[in-house]
């Protein structure tokens, strides 16, 4: 008998998207749409330890190392995924972390080579693979020395040289517009650009803010109690400066509407995705502190400020007492990327917001207030004891 449903394969799974795939691809666009969600980690978990519903339909497969030869991989996935052979849509949210462009470049477009080449060699039946980037591909690594013109759309051209060949994004594209047009292809693909990302992940994230941000904010109503002022930690132009954050379930169910909507959005389509409004700090950052019943406001630039990291690393005794008061996980604070997490709150002091008309032209509609994002964030973390039920 015919299996009765689509089989979602998640690579990365249990990162910010991947993480989030798995949860909405269970529900969303229904319940009956998924037959099978198999979500790939190179590191050990396991469907308890991420927070995932418990429903038969999810497995989470370790051990899956997309920097291995190309055939040990395919033996990985055969012997590893039930079903493999039935996978027909492909969401690639892997990621390595490098020091360098050239690195990043070469490493991040390896992945996803052997990733297609290995699913689609186990499986004949990949119909689309969702390809998932970010806000690189419009040059918002190199503020002042490229051309940002709001709002971002689509259709602009690509950043130009010397800092078009430091983008892994375009080489990742470009590769996938290569294989797909190879003789016997059978499937299709997308990408999909989000802004910052903000969203919960069980285990260590390399591209974070959210939990940066409820990390910081836990400590400070620690240090200074209930009710305390917090300055952003940006800089005041920054503050009112426009951008278009991503909520992860609103990021994950745009890729599934571009998966399962092919005809509409495949044929290497690229689609932006945010929550919906336009937002700046100044109107999210006093949301996002009232959570943790402090009162946000805006930076302070004529005092000397220190870091997010700074501030945290020298109240870690203080942690460390919430830590064992609470029961919270042990390491999560030291496993943080600052770097990232300042990288969003104080260097993308620039205006940036996407232009999301391309989205709902085929039928996305999906939003949410970005403050509810957030809120949504920091209850799971607390769920996850990351931060604690205050």
């Amino acid at each position: 008998m015919a299996v009765q449903g689509k089989h979602a394969l998640i690579f990365g799974a249990s990162g910010i998207s991947g993480w989030s795939l798995m949860k909405q691809c269970v529900s969303y666009p229904t319940p009956s749409t998924f037959a099978h969600i198999t979500g790939l980690c190179n590191r050990p978990v396991d469907k308890q330890n991420l927070f995932l519903p418990d429903d038969p339909r999810l497995n989470i497969v370790s051990g899956i190392d997309l920097t291995a030869p190309l055939e040990t991989v395919v033996s990985e996935l055969k012997k590893k995924v039930p079903s493999v052979e039935d996978v027909d849509i492909v969401f690639f949210c892997a990621y390595i972390q490098t020091n360098d462009h050239a690195s990043l470049r070469e490493v991040n477009t390896a992945l996803l080579k052997t990733a297609v080449q290995a699913i689609t060699t186990a499986s004949n039946k990949v119909s689309t693979i969702i390809l998932q980037t970010g806000g690189k591909g419009y040059g918002l690594e190199f503020p002042g020395k490229v051309s940002i013109k709001t709002p971002l759309h689509e259709d602009l051209p690509r950043i130009p040289e010397p800092y078009r060949s430091k983008i892994f994004y375009y080489d990742q594209y470009d590769l996938l517009e290569r294989m797909s047009q190879e003789a016997g292809c059978t499937w299709t693909f997308s990408e999909i650009r989000p802004d910052g990302i903000v969203g919960f992940a069980p285990v260590s994230n390399a591209m974070n803010m959210a939990h940066g941000i409820a990390f910081y904010l836990s400590i400070y109503r620690v240090v200074f109690g209930k009710g305390a002022k917090v300055s952003f930690p940006g800089k005041k132009h920054g503050y009112y400066s426009t951008h278009s954050d991503t909520f992860q379930d609103v990021l994950s169910k745009m890729e599934i509407y571009a998966a399962v909507n092919r005809g509409r959005c495949g044929n290497g389509s690229v689609f932006n995705v945010g929550d919906g409004e336009t937002v700046t700090w100044s109107g999210v950052w006093p949301g996002i502190c009232e959570y943790f019943s402090l009162v946000g406001v805006e930076p302070e630039e004529e005092k000397e400020k220190g870091s997010m990291e700074g501030f945290v690393q020298g109240h870690m005794k203080e942690w460390q007492g919430f830590v064992e008061k609470y029961g919270l996980q042990r390491g999560s604070v030291e496993c943080q990327n600052w770097g990232h997490t300042d990288f969003m709150l104080v260097d993308f002091d620039f205006n940036r917001e996407y232009s999301l008309e391309k989205a709902r032209a085929v039928g996305f509609d999906e939003r949410i207030d970005t403050v509810q994002g957030y809120t949504v964030v920091f209850d799971r973390m607390a769920e996850a004891q990351l931060i604690p039920k205050i």
